[in-house]
């Protein structure tokens, strides 16, 4: 089977914002939610999410805003 990489978030209270806190590899869904818990224990989490990293979308908003070449280029001339 392939791993995938799945990204997992937490919060520590109810209302909290999300964190993100690491990664891990697995093969399936129920895999990568026993491995991130049991990798990330540290803490008596609220809640916590595991996502599969092909899952997330890119946004670009526009050239000027995501475009790190052009970013950087205009910040050396200031």
């Amino acid at each position: 089977m392939i791993k995938h990489e799945y990204y997992v978030f937490t919060r520590i209270k109810r209302g909290d914002d999300l964190m993100f806190i690491g990664s891990v590899d697995a093969e399936t869904d129920n895999l990568a939610k026993i491995y991130a818990n049991f990798m990330y224990d540290e803490e008596d989490w609220y809640e916590m999410f595991v996502v599969r990293k092909d899952n997330f979308l890119n946004v670009q908003l526009s050239d000027g805003v995501m475009n790190y070449k052009e970013r950087v280029q205009g910040a050396e001339l200031i």
